[in-house]
């Protein structure tokens, strides 16, 4: 995705966004182009009370279940997540 519009990695988990079914969608519909379609949808976040360390939490986690290490997903998630658009006002 070579538009400017697009962000490489959603800016509330840091998933990779590489094709248009990744993105979440605004309220009416059209791509959001911040964040995954696991995090927004319909224009809200799907999971909007969760707190940055329980998202690092989730993130880790998944990261273990596609064959990483837990300590090696915590060091690359943990200083990733505080600087994503969701995070940066906390």
């Amino acid at each position: 995705m070579n538009d400017q519009k697009y962000q490489d990695i959603c800016q509330s988990c840091a998933m990779p966004m590489k094709k248009v079914a990744d993105y979440g969608t605004n309220q009416d519909g059209s791509q959001n182009y911040d964040y995954c379609m696991h995090c927004y949808q319909q224009g809200a976040f799907t999971q909007p009370d969760i707190s940055m360390d329980e998202m690092v939490k989730g993130c880790v986690g998944i990261m273990v279940q596609y064959g990483m290490g837990e300590q090696d997903a915590k060091a690359q998630i943990e200083p990733v997540i505080p600087t994503l658009k969701r995070w940066k006002k906390i």
